[in-house]
């Protein structure tokens, strides 16, 4: 018997009741990274740089308590299962606040 490993799909743009989505009534944050001409100098001024695998960069960067509550996931194992909730606490892939949170994390960890 072979099984299928089940892959948990967060999609934030999915507009609820009131026709609404997580992505429609959240701030993006702005752009908190220079141009791609700008990113591009920087390896002509500087004599070193240095690169990073981001793939799992969301999942270490923690969103504040009060924001939670946005984030919460409905689950059941099975149809006859109560429903349980879950509060992500880490930044989530596809919300349209991801890209600048990460960005301004890294760039406040380089000035750390």
């Amino acid at each position: 018997m072979s099984t299928t490993k089940l892959r948990v799909v967060f999609n934030a743009t999915n507009p609820t009741s009131n026709g609404l989505s997580l992505n429609s009534i959240q701030y993006n944050g702005g752009l908190a990274q220079n141009d791609q001409f700008t990113i591009m100098i920087k390896f002509i001024e500087h004599p070193y740089a240095f690169t990073a695998d981001v793939k799992m960069m969301y999942r270490m960067i923690l969103i504040h308590e009060s924001q939670q509550p946005l984030l919460r996931i409905l689950w059941k194992e099975s149809s006859e299962d109560p429903v349980k909730t879950f509060e992500l606490k880490t930044v989530t892939y596809g919300t349209v606040s991801a890209p600048f949170l990460a960005t301004r994390t890294l760039l406040q960890l380089s000035r750390d």
